[in-house]
């Protein structure tokens, strides 16, 4: 299931006219740079400003340490979640289920609408999960993905939507906001979102803790790890190396130092909210 996203229409419009003018030799240097700075004007003007507004990082407290033991007692807690969700899931699966529609019908709102692109297999080539169009204001979501992806991106591009530009933002407001929803698939989609997170965090101090944190998963916990992993090494490309390293300085040249690894900070979030029982909590005033 697709929708009809002007802001693709536009973007192919675009590139189609970009090859003609091209193989005609129509366009000139002059031609060329105030294009690209009118396009830059309108984006900033519609939309590119967010870029600028406070990130939620400022709300959390610098003395918080992310300890070893905080991510491992975090890892452990949502690693259980996982299974309990999965298994909930399991208990009432509805193989006829059209997730698409489901997801859709659950989140949209008036205020939060989005669209699945009609363009998913060469966005999954590109390795990208969904994307924002500041131009058309639409939050365009990559349908051939993982069902289990879904939901978080679709809140991750809303967050976007909403005006949070920063990457770490949007994806723990993605997280939070699954994670808070009634459906169990789409909490699923957050914890399993929250625990690769965690886990690859605390792979890198302590693989041993990790791995076994990642043994106690429930078998079919795993095959959705592995059938994510499958997933992107099946649409592997080298151009996707080439667009990673483009959004990258994309992101820095917006002020989002770490570049694409902003999106790993939401282990920050999730370490400094979590009530160490069962809730996440932000509270912009603390």
């Amino acid at each position: 299931m697709t929708d009809l996203a002007i802001g693709e229409i536009l973007y192919l419009a675009f590139i189609c006219s970009l090859i003609y003018f091209l193989l005609k030799k129509k366009i000139s240097i002059n031609y060329t740079i105030s294009s690209i700075l009118i396009i830059l004007c309108f984006f900033y003007i519609s939309w590119g400003m967010n870029y600028f507004r406070l990130p939620l990082s400022i709300y959390i407290s610098e003395d918080v340490i992310e300890s070893e033991k905080k991510i491992e007692s975090l890892a452990r807690f949502i690693s259980t979640k996982c299974n309990k969700l999965k298994n909930e899931i399991n208990s009432k699966k509805n193989n006829n289920k059209d997730n698409l529609n489901s997801y859709k019908n659950i989140i949209e709102t008036e205020n939060q609408k989005f669209k699945y692109s009609n363009f998913s297999v060469i966005l999954s080539y590109m390795g990208i999960k969904g994307y924002y169009n500041p131009f058309t204001n639409e939050a365009n979501i990559n349908s051939n993905i993982p069902v289990i992806l879904i939901p978080v991106t679709i809140y991750h591009e809303l967050a976007h939507k909403k005006g949070f530009a920063s990457e770490s933002d949007a994806n723990f407001i993605g997280f939070l906001n699954a994670y808070n929803n009634y459906n169990k698939e789409i909490q699923y989609s957050a914890t399993f979102f929250a625990f690769k997170y965690l886990y690859y965090d605390l792979y890198k101090i302590n693989p041993t803790i990790a791995k076994d944190i990642y043994e106690n998963l429930s078998s079919e916990v795993k095959n959705d790890f592995e059938i994510v992993s499958n997933f992107w090494s099946y649409y592997s490309n080298g151009f996707q190396v080439i667009q990673k390293n483009a959004f990258d300085f994309f992101l820095k040249a917006q002020g989002q130092k770490k570049g694409i690894n902003s999106y790993n900070e939401v282990v920050k979030f999730l370490l400094y909210t979590f009530d160490g029982k069962n809730k996440f909590i932000f509270d912009e005033n603390n």
